[in-house]
């Protein structure tokens, strides 16, 4: 009598699941390789701007003396005046120049994209506008409110206003015409169809320019300072190169670059929490 004997399959591994595994490892082994580049990059420039030996290192500074100028700016040490105040007079003059750029140009976008006689009017002074250079402005905003807090607020203003404006202007234009007719189909007024039809949109493409916008409007804050001679990180960039210390004027210049970085990140942050919906909706 003969005995036959079954094979048990054994449990396999979906291979779905196992090719998912190994992308996200990839994936994290790619990031990882990209970081470490990027520390190796600076790492490299900032190495050899300290020891590369250079024929006016007065005019450089290194890395270590800016430093060791920073900590000093920070914390008052060797009598050092703080830069605290400045630091936060100039971010605070972008942030709210920003801010009130955002609700004026976004709505001012949203208005134009809506009436058709709207946008044909104002058409040529906008491009009129948008054409003149903002450090042009600068003197006139000065003349008109002094060098005060208030012209470094308008001046940001100026400088992310139009970035706000045609980005709204975009996305609100950019929601499709059957939409539009369906709603006027079902009754809505042109009021309802700015506001509930053209509005998410056009909020949504403010949103994503908001880490640009923050961006530009500390660099028009920074360039306003250096006119009015305000009491801000412009100010201390006039003072640096007045008496020639270039320590302190890269110290001020990494200073504000790493408030930059931090307020781009901000508004990225922002976006996400106030519009998740998008990220998913642009496939990230």
């Amino acid at each position: 009598m003969s005995t036959t004997t079954k094979a048990h399959p054994q449990a396999a591994v979906p291979p779905v699941a196992s090719s998912d595994r190994r992308r996200r490892v990839l994936r994290s082994d790619s990031k990882l390789t990209v970081w470490l580049l990027r520390g190796l990059v600076v790492a490299v420039v900032l190495l050899g701007w300290q020891f590369t030996p250079f024929e006016s290192p007065f005019f450089i500074s290194s890395p270590s003396k800016i430093a060791q100028e920073i900590w000093m700016l920070m914390t008052g040490a060797d009598d050092t005046t703080l830069i605290w105040s400045a630091f936060g007079r100039t971010v605070l003059t972008a942030i709210v120049g920003t801010v009130l750029s955002c609700v004026a140009g976004s709505i001012a976008g949203l208005a134009v994209s809506n009436w058709s006689l709207l946008e044909q009017v104002t058409r040529p002074f906008v491009v009129l506008l948008n054409a003149v250079p903002r450090i042009a402005i600068i003197p006139v905003i000065v003349l008109l409110v002094g060098g005060s807090t208030e012209a470094d607020v308008i001046t940001a203003f100026t400088v992310v206003f139009f970035l706000i404006f045609y980005s709204a202007l975009a996305g609100a234009s950019s929601v499709p015409r059957e939409v539009i007719q369906n709603a006027r189909l079902l009754g809505a007024s042109n009021a309802a169809i700015m506001w509930k039809v053209r509005w998410p949109v056009a909020l949504g493409w403010t949103m994503v320019s908001l880490p640009n916008a923050i961006a530009f409007g500390l660099v028009g804050s920074v360039t306003a300072e250096i006119f009015t001679g305000a009491a801000g990180m412009g100010y201390q960039l006039v003072l640096a190169i007045d008496n020639s210390n270039a320590t302190l004027l890269f110290a001020i210049v990494v200073m504000l670059a790493v408030a930059g970085v931090l307020l781009v990140l901000g508004g990225a942050w922002l976006k996400n929490i106030l519009l998740p919906w998008w990220e998913s909706s642009d496939g990230a």
